[in-house]
């Protein structure tokens, strides 16, 4: 196996996104409103879906009519239509949407437009055998209709066709450091190529041919808090141009932004820690839209935050002396909370 490792000696730059519009920030699980947005996912439509941690549902709205279309699908519990922590959600060129049902251990797959009709599950067993889950945490689908779960604890990315369940359920990594390991993998992302991304909480970002996994195993930066640097990547997309966009959630509270064809050169921040316009509080999802328009749920603040395409920003990169100001005092007053789902 031949892995790359792309360092940190970055240069930041411009890009053409500036901050335009959040939605909700009241915390609560009624109408516009959120608990604990972790995962995100955007239809072809532009419809945007929220996996709600703590309200046990799947949020969806259109952001350009965000009070008349809000719209939740499921509520707490083991059954048909119903989540325990839910805290990935994806959308495949049908319009099936999959959750990462994390406290039930399964991935769950449903149609917006007949919800109680189409409800499937894949899993619900406790383990790290085939067809189980130690606890699903994200969930991504490939062009062909394959489903890719990041199993934190087992440290293993899943593939499995949900036309075949049993029949194709594939494991990529083992729990570790390394070579084709993964210490606590988070969200996982699908390029053009079908090249799979998986944000590994242990501050790297890994890249893989499914096809190839031996030989294509790449890792981009390291932890830290400085250019080409992460601490505790979550969430990840990647949008039409092959960029690849990471919630850096606890570095400052920051998105990164990077082409990997070109790590040391094209690596953009955009944000700064609190509840304002260009910040945020303790990110966990990102998503990109067919109009490279991105959203990212800004999970402290109880939000979902829009960075519209096509205007120019001022690139943040948060000085060192700062972000552990940040980690000192914005994380603590979250990380109780949010303990129990990172590290189970």
């Amino acid at each position: 196996m031949t892995t790359t490792v792309l360092g940190t000696a970055l240069v930041a730059r411009a890009a053409d996104l500036t901050y335009i519009t959040s939605f909700g920030g009241t915390y609560g699980s009624g109408n516009g409103q959120f608990k604990t947005p972790f995962g995100l996912a955007v239809d072809s439509s532009g419809n945007v879906y929220v996996a709600d941690d703590d309200s046990n549902q799947i949020d969806r709205f259109n952001p350009s009519n965000f009070s008349g279309t809000f719209t939740s699908f499921g509520t707490g519990g083991n059954g048909n239509g119903q989540f325990a922590g839910p805290q990935g959600v994806a959308v495949d060129s049908s319009g099936n949407i999959y959750v990462a049902d994390t406290g039930n251990y399964r991935i769950v797959r449903f149609n917006p437009s007949n919800f109680s009709g189409t409800f499937t599950s894949f899993g619900g067993t406790f383990g790290g055998g085939n067809g189980k889950f130690a606890s699903p945490r994200n969930v991504a689908v490939d062009s062909s209709g394959l489903v890719y779960v990041t199993d934190l604890p087992n440290g293993r990315i899943v593939r499995f066709d949900p036309s075949n369940f049993s029949g194709t359920f594939t494991s990529f990594g083992t729990s570790g450091v390394g070579n084709g390991r993964f210490a606590n993998p988070y969200g996982v992302a699908i390029d053009s190529s079908g090249n799979v991304y998986v944000s590994d909480a242990s501050n790297q970002i890994v890249r893989f041919d499914p096809s190839n996994f031996s030989g294509t195993f790449t890792s981009f930066g390291t932890g830290g808090n400085g250019n080409g640097q992460f601490t505790f990547p979550s969430g990840l997309a990647v949008d039409s141009s092959g960029n690849v966009y990471v919630a850096d959630t606890y570095n400052g509270s920051r998105i990164v932004q990077f082409d990997p064809s070109d790590f040391s050169g094209t690596f953009t921040s955009f944000g700064t820690q609190g509840n304002g316009s260009g910040q945020f509080y303790v990110p966990f999802g990102v998503a990109v839209d067919s109009s490279s328009n991105v959203y990212v749920a800004d999970t402290g603040n109880y939000r979902i935050i829009q960075i519209k395409s096509g205007t120019t920003s001022t690139v943040q990169v948060p000085e060192p002396s700062d972000v552990l100001g940040i980690l000192a005092l914005g994380v603590i007053g979250l990380v109780t909370k949010f303990q129990r789902l990172l590290y189970p």
